[in-house]
């Protein structure tokens, strides 16, 4: 990832991480030792701090967004926001060297086992999508139990893409044919917008609302009760997707 930390340089490193990890996550069951296949501290903190600069740059570009509408103006919401994000990415002390990263990967290649057998990927696609049917057989659908659908359906998705397009081995045995996948991604999709809004949403608290100055105070409250609709919104969306994966897992 480039040391500028901008948008699309974050957003790929960040997805790079979540697909090795799902991989990791497949593989660990058969390492030698159960402390295998994980990614070092100061890995784990570079991810880390990407997020939270990732999730302010994309709540600084939804103010932005709405003022560009000509819904009015944040200028101290803005200012604060660009303050974080560069006192965030001057914490490059604990970042790994390139030396570090290259012991990482020598360090990740030989803990790997020779052999996966096909019980190893059987189990791992079984315990996601048991994870997703016991939220499904409760009914509850809080934050919580969205992101965890979310989070299995990714790694059922970013371990099939690798095994197919990346490293050409067919899965082997019969699973979600494309059809079945895309309804995955595009449900995935959907709970990441609204994972987005939920994050939105924590960064312009009610209580932070009412300090701010009489007019911009107005226009902060106007643009929370925007993104909550857009958080219902795409709940809603994101409830009506989840019965046809429930179908496919069947």
């Amino acid at each position: 990832m480039k040391r500028d930390f901008n948008e699309e340089a974050i957003h790929l490193f960040r997805v790079d991480v979540k697909k090795l990890r799902a991989f990791l996550r497949l593989m660990r069951p058969a390492a030698k030792e159960p402390g295998q296949l994980k990614f070092p501290t100061k890995f784990k903190k570079l991810y880390s701090l990407a997020g939270k600069i990732r999730d302010r740059q994309l709540y600084l570009e939804r103010i932005r967004q709405y003022n560009k509408a000509g819904n009015g103006r944040s200028r101290n919401k803005i200012y604060v926001l660009q303050k974080e994000i560069k006192e965030l990415a001057n914490k490059r002390d604990d970042f790994p060297a390139k030396k570090e990263f290259k012991e990482t990967e020598d360090k990740l290649i030989q803990q790997l086992p020779v052999n996966a057998e096909d019980v190893l990927l059987k189990n791992f696609f079984q315990q996601k999508l048991t994870v997703i049917s016991e939220v499904v057989s409760k009914g509850d659908y809080k934050e919580k139990e969205l992101h965890s659908i979310r989070k299995s359906l990714k790694d059922i998705i970013y371990v099939t893409r690798i095994l197919r397009d990346d490293l050409k081995i067919p899965v082997p045995f019969s699973w979600w044919d494309e059809s079945e996948l895309k309804k995955a991604e595009n449900l995935s999709h959907t709970l990441g917008l609204f994972n987005d809004a939920c994050i939105a949403l924590a960064f312009l608290p009610p209580a932070d609302i009412k300090k701010s100055g009489p007019g911009e105070r107005e226009h902060l409250q106007a643009l929370r009760r925007k993104w909550l609709a857009e958080k219902r919104k795409l709940k809603k969306e994101a409830l009506n997707e989840i019965p046809a994966i429930q179908y496919s897992m069947k």
